[in-house]
C-alpha cells in the first residue's frame, strides 16, 4: 500500500476506479495501467499508462478521445482528494508490440 504524505492509498480502490474508467471509455483504450512516483518537483504522484488501439491513435479525434481519457480517469481515481498530481502517458498496440515493455503489458 503505497503511501503519501498525510495518508494511505489503497491501490484496490485505484484499481477498481481505473477499471470503471476503462470500461467506460471504450473499444478505443485496450487497458490503462498506473504507478507512483515523485514527480520532477519531489511532488508525490500517480502516473496513468494508456494503451490505445492503433485506430484510435490514428483518428482525426485523437485529441478530444485524450482529453476525454484524462477526464474519466480523475473523476473515477479522484487523485487530487488522495493527495497526488496525475500525469498520463500514451502508446498505442503498435508501439507496444515493438517496445515490449512490462509495464505496459
Amino acid at each position: 500500500m503505497p503511501v503519501v504524505p498525510g495518508r494511505l492509498v489503497h491501490e484496490s480502490e485505484i484499481d477498481n476506479a481505473v477499471l470503471r474508467a476503462q470500461q467506460s471509455l471504450g473499444p478505443d483504450v485496450v487497458r490503462i495501467r498506473y504507478g507512483f512516483d515523485e514527480d520532477w518537483t519531489g511532488e508525490p504522484s500517480i502516473f496513468f499508462r494508456v494503451l490505445l488501439t492503433n485506430a484510435a491513435s490514428e483518428s482525426p479525434e485523437l485529441g478530444e478521445l485524450v482529453e476525454r481519457i484524462r477526464w474519466d480517469v480523475q473523476q473515477e481515481v479522484k487523485p487530487d482528494e488522495l493527495g497526488l498530481h496525475a500525469y498520463f502517458n500514451f502508446r498505442n498496440e503498435s508501439e507496444q508490440a515493438d517496445l515490449r515493455d512490462p509495464a505496459w503489458a
